[in-house]
């Protein structure tokens, strides 16, 4: 699929980075969509991860069991 660029803006930003970079359009496009991608998968994987930590916070506190740190230790203090 082909894709053209009807932005004067947009072009005028790929323009400034081919200068800047010395690489081609294609690739600085390439890039850029990369880096999109990833970002939007990152941020997709946070908003899941949201939406279960409720159900994992109760389900935890549901099984948690008493905890007592003395228990690690024995009548001279030493880890037992």
């Amino acid at each position: 699929m082909a894709v053209s660029i009807k932005s004067p803006r947009v072009d005028a930003l790929l323009e400034q980075l081919r200068q800047l970079t010395g690489r081609g359009s294609t690739e600085i496009v390439r890039d850029a969509l990369e880096l999109e991608l990833q970002r939007q998968r990152r941020l997709s994987r946070r908003r899941r991860l949201a939406a279960e930590l409720p159900v994992l916070q109760e389900q935890a506190l549901e099984t948690a069991q008493p905890f007592d740190p003395d228990s690690l230790y024995d009548e001279q203090g030493l880890p037992s």
